[in-house]
């Protein structure tokens, strides 16, 4: 085929004008011999295709397509096929791919062949409807038809631009094959099958067809059998049951409605976001094109997290996962739309109810079988803290059944981070956890939300570092494919299996903490709320947000922590914008406070991030104990603090790791003027700057970020030394309440300090350390190893701290003997 036929001339200008197309090209290394040696390789010759991959590629800043590639003083076409079903090219699409192929075993050049897809419209059509292939582009359509795809999907185009193929690696590597160009012209037509697949899903079975099958299988049968027997109920009525479970779980997805969402949310989040930040995103789209079966493992802050991570992915390529919801969100009309936006809903307790149990956990595997791309939100519910909560493993458990089932795709868990600078539900939260009861979601709460639309400032999405669950078995349970029970009525649920569950669980949400963003607003949150009367100057603010954010620039987290790019003027232009917090003009220059209100709302941004700062506000904290210290004690100090804080904050490191950690902190905190390394005596000995230094000021600031944490660690175990013997709910519910004590008596109004749930996992991680002693009667009791913890900690609070907590301690034990 000619490169620019008349045809091409006559239709560039009307098919630029009728389409738009979204170019998506994923990130490579390498380059080719010259900037222009580049070709490309489509599917099969259209002259359509052909002027909007040349916009796509104008616009990617790649060669022209429909310009010659010069090899050698030979001109070749810049575009390869693999197809020509309508005989176009007047010669075997093959020939081309062995000419450059033959040209490189002669010569040093090394061309890059970037495949090109082209898809008009995301629609993945029917499993028993093969006829509308108008959107999705099951065919290679004719004349006509494409036509319309250009009238009625030209505005829809995505163009997925792949990684490069190096030929010169290729001739290198297969130099003796010659049916390489035939293997070459396979591999990309696999390529572009799976590419398809991740771009569209799978096709689609019918809402009623899927439940009719599901209400066949052998688990729902017994299931249904069991149920008439149980409850006494007729065959007939059971089955009836089944199915109205059936119809309160399913999805009804609509590649329409989310086409319309696609448009809806495009100007939605312009509007209340000033930006996006997605990290790792060329992430899933390689996982989607391999062929896995994703499961995406999102924290839950929001119920805007539903929304943005489906627009997010949606934008990435791929095709919006179903995701797992709440029933209490099923209400007219949210309901639907979020059914046909791909929501299937699961009640908060499956407990008691066999056949609801089984009817979920077959439609989730059908999920699966089918290839569906999942999301379920760990935690349950949505954080009213701003932490993590402890993971729910119910989903999770079901997950690995479905792998024990006989799922054919490799299923991979993708964690994903969402992080916000306005969560608009916040205050909301606070009030539920004072006690105020939650309200139950309602069209009017809907109407209220909206008019609550205003700067929400910034979005972050962080895709973490994905989990193969056949590779993370054959590392935990080596001999879980004995397990695999393939057709059974019942999936296996071997002994191994709850251990495993709850390991991985733990491990998906360190994961998930892993792709933590930093934002000015949780910077600044954490840096006033240290603060003495949470209130510092601009200047300083500014200059504590800037240490913090070299802190993690020049010692990461982890990899995948996004750390904002901007300079201090434009994070504090962001602050200002967001109206978080009060500025005043004084002797002392412009002086930023927060409201007792303020406080507590900019709790919940800090405890977004608190996991990041911990380790190094505990150094900080240590380094301010005495004038001089080792990093090795300072370690040592920490390394038996981690197990609690890494319970309680999902924290990505091991023990044995702390060392290193300390060692490259210090070093850091030396850079920062915050200490000064002093090797008169030892190596690895440092001193804190003198008090009239920024540093000294800087350093007190992130060491009190540490202060809540250790506060609730010195109630617990100053709890257990002046008891003889507490039962466990008696000490988490006096650790709770001398935390309100503690709380209203030096102005900590942080909602998660008396969390009830935070002290649950605290005692928990103190029996399995050895510092709680089971007595005969099943009371908990402290020993030398205790009291000594117990006196580290409290060296490192403040004198009245200690005081009040030994007070209070004091006073509630003896209210307890009198009662």
């Amino acid at each position: 085929m000619k490169r620019t036929s008349l045809l091409y001339k006559i239709l560039r200008l009307p098919v630029s004008w009728l389409t738009k197309v979204k170019a998506i090209a994923d990130d490579f290394e390498g380059s080719p011999s010259s900037p222009d040696h580049v070709v490309y390789v489509m599917r099969a010759p259209s002259t359509t295709d052909l002027v909007v991959a040349r916009n796509t590629c104008k616009e990617l800043n790649l060669p022209d397509p429909t310009e010659p590639l010069i090899l050698n003083g030979k001109a070749f076409d810049r575009v390869l096929y693999l197809e020509d079903p309508k005989a176009r090219l007047g010669q075997d699409p093959q020939q081309a791919f062995q000419e450059l192929l033959k040209l490189h075993q002669q010569h040093n050049y090394n061309v890059h062949m970037h495949p090109i897809a082209l898809f008009w419209g995301r629609e993945p059509g029917r499993e028993r409807n093969e006829a509308n292939a108008m959107t999705a582009d099951i065919e290679v359509p004719g004349k006509w038809k494409r036509f319309w795809l250009v009238m009625f999907s030209g505005r829809n185009i995505l163009a997925r631009v792949s990684q490069p193929v190096s030929l010169r690696t290729m001739a290198d590597s297969h130099a003796s094959d010659k049916a390489l160009a035939q293997k070459l012209t396979r591999v990309a037509r696999t390529h572009f099958a799976r590419l398809r697949y991740a771009v569209a899903g799978p096709k689609l079975l019918g809402r009623e067809e899927m439940i009719n099958d599901l209400l066949q299988t052998p688990a729902i049968k017994a299931a249904i059998l069991e149920e008439s027997r149980s409850k006494r109920i007729s065959v007939t009525a059971a089955e009836k049951r089944a199915r109205k479970y059936l119809h309160e779980i399913a999805a009804d997805y609509r590649d329409s409605l989310v086409r319309f969402g696609d448009h809806l949310f495009t100007w939605l989040w312009t509007k209340i976001y000033s930006g996006i930040s997605v990290k790792n995103g060329d992430t899933i789209r390689k996982l989607a094109q391999d062929g896995h079966e994703i499961v995406y493992m999102p924290c839950h802050r929001s119920h805007m997290d539903y929304l943005l991570l489906s627009f997010v992915i949606y934008k990435e390529g791929l095709v919006p996962p179903h995701i797992a919801a709440g029933v209490n969100l099923n209400f007219f009309p949210v309901g639907t739309l979020f059914r046909r936006g791909g929501a299937f809903f699961l009640r908060r307790s499956f407990r008691g109810n066999k056949l609801y149990s089984t009817v979920f956990r077959e439609y989730l595997t059908r999920l699966f079988q089918k290839g569906y791309a999942v999301e379920y939100f760990m935690e349950g519910g949505r954080s009213r803290t701003g932490r993590l909560l402890p993971p729910k493993t119910g989903m999770l458990a079901m997950t690995l059944q479905s792998q024990l089932r006989g799922v054919t795709r490799p299923v991979t868990f993708v964690p994903v981070y969402l992080g916000y600078e306005h969560v608009m539900e916040v205050s909301t939260y606070h009030g539920e956890l004072k006690g105020q009861a939650k309200k139950k979601e309602s069209v009017f709460q809907i109407f209220g939300i909206l008019r609550k639309l205003k700067n929400f400032g910034h979005g972050y999405v962080t895709f973490g570092e994905p989990l193969r669950l056949s590779d993370y078995l054959d590392r935990s349970q080596p001999d879980w494919r004995d397990s695999v029970t393939l057709g059974a009525e019942e999936p296996a649920k071997p002994r191994w299996m709850t251990p495993i569950v709850n390991h991985l669980a733990e491990v998906m949400m360190r994961r998930v903490n892993d792709g933590a963003a930093l934002n000015p607003i949780n910077l600044a949150a954490i840096s006033l709320l240290s603060a003495d009367r949470h209130s510092l100057t601009r200047e300083e603010l500014v200059d504590q947000i800037l240490a913090y954010k070299a802190l993690h620039r020049e010692v990461p987290y982890s990899r995948d922590v996004q750390v904002p790019t901007w300079s201090g003027d434009e994070m504090w232009s962001h602050l200002m914008a967001m109206n978080k917090f009060e500025v005043n003009e004084n002797s002392a220059g412009e002086v930023v406070s927060l409201t007792q209100t303020q406080a507590i709302t900019l709790t919940y941004y800090r405890n977004n991030v608190l996991h990041m700062f911990i380790v190094p506000a505990l150094l900080a904290r240590f380094a301010r104990r005495g004038r001089t210290f080792r990093a090795s004690d300072a370690a040592a100090f920490i390394e038996k603090l981690y197990p609690m804080i890494q319970a309680e904050l999902f924290l990505n490191r091991e023990a044995d790791s702390i060392p290193l950690w300390v060692d490259a902190l210090c070093e850091e905190f030396v850079r920062q003027g915050w200490l000064v390394q002093d090797s008169r005596e030892f190596s690895d000995a440092y001193r804190i700057v003198e008090r009239e230094q920024t540093g000294y000021v800087q350093l007190t600031l992130l060491a009190n970020a540490s202060e809540e944490t250790l506060t609730r660690y010195a109630i617990v175990l100053e709890l257990l030394q002046q008891s003889e013997s507490l039962s466990r709910s008696v000490l988490e519910q006096s650790s709770e309440r001398i935390a309100e004590r503690l709380g209203a008596r030096h102005g900590i109004d942080a909602p998660e300090f008396y969390d009830k749930r935070i002290f649950s996992t605290l005692v928990s991680v103190l029996k399995t350390e050895g510092y709680i002693s089971v007595a005969d009667d099943g009371g908990y009791t402290s020993d030398a190893k205790t009291d000594a913890l117990s006196d580290e900690v409290d060296v490192l609070l403040g004198s009245q701290v200690q005081r009040t907590i030994r007070e209070s301690v004091k006073r509630l034990l003896k209210e307890r003997e009198a009662n």
